[in-house]
Order: C-alpha cells, then sequence, then structure tokens
C-alpha cells in the first residue's frame, strides 16, 4: 500500500499561481490515491481483475482503466466496482472551515483533524485513524467510569443520596446520572446552579435560571447542591 503523506499539509504547499496547474494537481493526488484504494480493496477481497470483470458484467480492461490513475473515471463507473466489493465512497466538500458531507453512509463522518493530532498519531506511531479510534474508546471509557460511579454513589445510603433520591420524582437513578455528568462540565460558577435544576427536576441542566423559586426550598435546594457537589468531588 502507498504511504500516504499528510493531505493538508500537501494541499498547502504553493506549487504555482495557476489555477489549472493547482487543479491539475489536486486530480493527480485524488486519481493516485483513490485507484490505490480500489486495488488495495479488490486485493483483500482475493479477486483478479478478470473475476471482478466479470462481477460487474464487462470486460477486463474496463477494470484495468478504473485502476490506472492515468485515466479518466465517471463516479457512477467507481461507484459501481466499490459496490460489486461491497465498499463505499465517502465524498466531503471543504469550503474555509467548513466540511459538507455529500455520502449517504451515515454510520461513517468525514472531519477535519488538527495537523497536531496527525503529528501526535505519528509520534505514537500510528495511522491517524487508529489514533482517532483509541482516543475516541479512552474517552468513552472515562465517560462510563464517571457515569457508573455516580449511579454507585446515587445508589448508596449515603445521606446526600438519600435525599436526593427523595427528589427523583418519575426520574430513573441512571437518568439523574446522566444530567449530572452533564453538569460537571459546565464552569464552577454555573456548576451548583445547574445541579440545583436537576435536583428540582424543573429545567434542563445547561440551564441556569438563578431567579426561580417554583414552590421549592430554593436554600434547602442550593444546600443539597452543593452536599451533592461535594460528594462528586470526591469521584
Amino acid at each position: 500500500m502507498i504511504k500516504k503523506p499528510n493531505f493538508q499539509a500537501w494541499l498547502q504547499q504553493k506549487v504555482s499561481d495557476d489555477s489549472e496547474v493547482i487543479l491539475a494537481g489536486k486530480l493527480e493526488y485524488l486519481r493516485l490515491y483513490l485507484t490505490d484504494a480500489m486495488r488495495e480493496i479488490r486485493n483483500k477481497a482475493g479477486l483478479t481483475q478478470t473475476q471482478l470483470a466479470e462481477k460487474l458484467g464487462v470486460q477486463q480492461a474496463a477494470v484495468s482503466k478504473l485502476e490506472s490513475a492515468l485515466k479518466e473515471h465517471e463516479l457512477e463507473s467507481v461507484l459501481h466496482y466499490l459496490h460489486a466489493l461491497g465498499a463505499d465512497l465517502l465524498v466531503a466538500v471543504k469550503q474555509g472551515d467548513e466540511l459538507y458531507q455529500a455520502s449517504d453512509n451515515e454510520g461513517s463522518l468525514l472531519l477535519d483533524v488538527p495537523d497536531v493530532v496527525a503529528q501526535k498519531a505519528l509520534a505514537a506511531n500510528m495511522s491517524l485513524r487508529e489514533y482517532v479510534r483509541v482516543a475516541i474508546e479512552k474517552f468513552s471509557s472515562e465517560d462510563n467510569g464517571l457515569r457508573t460511579a455516580l449511579v454507585k454513589l446515587l445508589e448508596s445510603d449515603d445521606s446526600v443520596a438519600v435525599k436526593v433520591r427523595a427528589r427523583l420524582g418519575s426520574r430513573t437513578i441512571q437518568e439523574v446520572a446522566v444530567e449530572l455528568e452533564k453538569c460537571l462540565s459546565l464552569s464552577e460558577e454555573d456548576r451548583i446552579f445547574a445541579v440545583k435544576n436537576v435536583l428540582a427536576a424543573n429545567m434542563a441542566c445547561g440551564e441556569s435560571n438563578r431567579g426561580s423559586s417554583d414552590e421549592v426550598d430554593e436554600i434547602e435546594l442550593l444546600d443539597l447542591a452543593e452536599e451533592l457537589l461535594e460528594k462528586l468531588a470526591d469521584i
């Protein structure tokens, strides 16, 4: 497999002021790495060009042409090629900082990744995709760990937990744990009021309405929120 350079760094290199030359370079890059990926997918499927041509109902020469970086490629032909191998083509259009995904595969998203992430992946001797996946798994496990700890606290015999459970209403402990997890991502100034709102169960966690009394004892709620935050700090 061809070792692919940093695409963003490649794009930022000034090779010419002529827009036609710049466009030609982009097309060459696209053809080179698209055809490389197509050949790799076919080889992994254990098919020869002739065998794939039979699946597509075309001549072997047509498959050879599709796999050549020197030829023009119709999007419909590329999609047929990939579909026959159980593969998808993910397409996105970038303008400035905006990225628009045009492909219909909702299970995979194309995202801009800062150069610093690519550098970290290189330092870890990992592909960029592998590095991002590992980072997501680590982040997810940390989130799950926090939520598990929150549920464990709320289910305990701790006096604060008992007071909190008395205010659950129709909500489950798991639902409240999710709301509290969101509250912990807020600034320290807003956190106590957000937790109070969760305990009052009268508004979303991310909202902060410090003037609402709503027939509940605000002082009692704030005291309980402060006690709960002290417990959460130990987590």
